[in-house]
């Protein structure tokens, strides 16, 4: 029996994902040694990336001589402007709220499990007017290996006390799949056709929100 729902935010909750991939495009653009080698792949391996990971891969691809403290100064910049209230607000995907209805109605507990800042979380959650919604909201800075490693979902359910098995993720990236998988749940990946990520290791992969929401009621119908 399905016992509880976790969300990934960015791409997921709200339709930040692309955004992002823009903001990031333009700044690693103008600090790169050569602008114009670098293509619409080389932007979407970023996609899910944060902390660390994100710093090395926006070096590696840049070749940039700016610091960690300069690249981080910036990707800073770039959260607030996607993060903003209004923003979030309008990037909302409002079929999310069948998912949480249907989850109370049913007891099942609601998580979210994302890579931004607890600070920008909870911006965007309370924007959206869904922050009260949910048992438990995770971030990866507070781990030391941002997703794919599985840590933040093994956090969570220790945290909701629940077997791999009785959780199911809602993600688009491919390192927040990985990393669910990894964690021995059951992924529905919301499709992401923008941008050239590989999702094909989700369980399932749904075109959109509402169609998501049906497969959750059609799981928990059947499960025994």
């Amino acid at each position: 029996m399905l016992e509880a729902i976790i969300f990934d935010m960015d791409g997921v909750i709200v339709d930040t994902e692309y955004l992002d991939f823009q903001l990031q495009s333009d700044y690693i653009r103008s600090i790169s040694v050569a602008p114009h080698s670098l293509n619409h792949e080389n932007f979407s391996e970023l996609v899910g990336r944060s902390g660390q990971d994100l710093l090395r891969r926006i070096r590696h691809l840049s070749q940039t001589q700016a610091t960690d403290q300069d690249i981080s100064i910036a990707l800073e910049k770039i959260s607030e402007e996607k993060y903003k209230a209004e923003t979030a607000k309008g990037l909302f995907r409002k079929d999310v709220l069948k998912i949480i209805l249907f989850a109370k109605e049913n007891q099942m507990k609601l998580a979210v499990a994302s890579s931004s800042s607890k600070k920008h979380i909870k911006k965007v959650l309370e924007a959206c007017g869904i922050l009260k919604d949910f048992d438990l909201i995770v971030s990866g800075e507070d781990f030391q290996e941002s997703k794919p490693n599985p840590a933040i979902y093994h956090y969570v359910l220790k945290e909701l006390e629940l077997e791999a098995e009785k959780a199911i993720v809602i993600e688009d990236s491919p390192s927040g799949i990985i990393a669910a998988k990894a964690a021995g749940m059951q992924v529905i990946a919301f499709e992401e056709k923008r941008l050239q990520i590989d999702q094909r290791v989700a369980d399932y992969v749904l075109k959109d929100m509402d169609a998501i929401f049906k497969h959750i009621v059609n799981l928990t119908k059947s499960s025994p």
